[in-house]
């Protein structure tokens, strides 16, 4: 009966342990980077790219000169975000100056028709934010 015992004790600390490691390494995950506007990395940018080139089926010479507006874009609100001078409204108006120039830097290098439809995504991200 003693070696029973023992048995069932060690499976129940294995089992503790084990459930103790699980919540340990679930809570020092890194959470994902998020892909919204305003949060930009070099990765999120070439996802914006594939995305407007996607869904507005843009040519090779409108992506070429898309991505540097997109990376411009990108250093500019990093600036803005580490900018401490800045209160935080002083942050927002910046940074929505910033979109709205990108957006019309963006919109002046597409067709009619996919300034329709670059119209249409913004407002259904300004209706999910």
């Amino acid at each position: 009966m003693s070696n029973f015992r023992w048995s069932i004790l060690s499976m129940l600390l294995l089992c503790a342990a084990g459930l103790t490691f699980a919540q340990t390494s679930q809570d020092t995950q890194a959470p994902a980077p998020e892909n919204h506007a305003g949060h930009y990395t070099a990765e999120s940018v070439d996802q914006h790219l594939r995305m407007l080139s996607e869904k507005l089926n843009l040519t090779d010479d409108q992506k070429a000169k898309l991505k540097p507006i997109l990376q411009d874009n990108m250093e500019q609100i990093k600036a803005v975000r580490e900018n401490s001078s800045f209160s935080e409204e002083q942050k927002h108006a910046k940074l929505k100056s910033i979109h709205d120039s990108m957006h019309d830097q963006i919109n002046a290098m597409l067709t009619p028709k996919q300034q329709a439809k670059f119209k249409q995504i913004r407002q259904e991200q300004m209706a999910k934010h």
